[in-house]
């Protein structure tokens, strides 16, 4: 095989990682809470630029002919929609939500919170989320949560929710259902400062779908063309082994 062809076959696997990450940020657009994933192509610094690395820790090596690949999350801020719902609460500024989960703490920003048979606030799939003194329980009545956090029924306190951040998100990995974990238990998160809380309202997915659904088309365009050398190469390589010493 042609160098031209294993340049062109890298260039092509290239394009279909970041598509299928493009397909994904689309298909949660409509999802609370949901971080969008960005494509990275990128030599380490202090790297020979004639040869690409094999193995780097959080990087996937494509082939000795294409950069490495890897995905950072984008943890900017979505929409903020109405909905009107006591235990729905969206995060206006930087922080996370606490989850209790079997696999220890995680951070959400998905706010659509419910009640289990016990009366305790937990998130749509089961897990309690935690306020600075642990559960949150919450018995028949009418519900308020302040800017601050604050939880009250019929307007005594009963819990203040969690709101945890971290001096670099990208510490932070999916662990999957809208929830985040830290990649290392060292880093410990505190209460951000200028954050406040929105009760009856969802922050929506950071995804923009016009920016999306254009880069997934000129992504795959872009495979398109490299299909395309590929093809050009293998007949080129066919041509010469069938005509090149041939006898006129």
């Amino acid at each position: 095989m042609s160098g031209g062809m294993y340049l062109a076959a890298a260039g092509a696997l290239v394009q279909q990682l970041r598509l299928e990450v493009l397909a994904n940020n689309v298909a949660n657009i409509s999802t609370i809470g949901y971080k969008g994933d960005q494509s990275i192509f990128r030599i380490p610094e202090e790297t020979d630029p004639q040869t690409f690395p094999t193995s780097i820790e959080g990087i996937q090596s494509l082939s000795p002919y294409a950069p490495p690949f890897s995905t950072v999350i984008d943890f900017s801020q979505g929409a903020i929609r109405q909905t009107g719902n006591p235990l729905d609460v969206a995060i206006n500024g930087d922080g996370f939500f606490s989850i209790q989960t079997p696999d220890g703490v995680q951070y959400t920003r998905q706010g659509s919170f419910t009640l289990n048979a016990e009366g305790v606030l937990v998130t749509p799939d089961g897990y309690p989320v935690l306020g600075e003194g642990g559960e949150i329980s919450l018995e028949e009545g009418t519900v308020e949560i302040d800017m601050e956090g604050a939880v009250y029924v019929d307007g005594d306190e009963v819990g203040r929710l969690r709101i945890t951040d971290f001096p670099n998100t990208d510490t932070l990995k999916k662990a999957g259902n809208g929830r985040f974990v830290g990649s290392d238990a060292s880093i410990s998160g505190k209460r951000p400062e200028n954050t406040t809380l929105s009760q009856g309202y969802l922050e929506t997915g950071n995804v923009n779908p016009v920016r999306a659904m254009t880069e997934m088309i000129e992504t795959s365009r872009a495979f398109e063309a490299y299909q395309k050398v590929i093809q050009s190469a293998d007949e080129a390589t066919s041509k010469s082994i069938n005509d090149v010493g041939k006898t006129i």
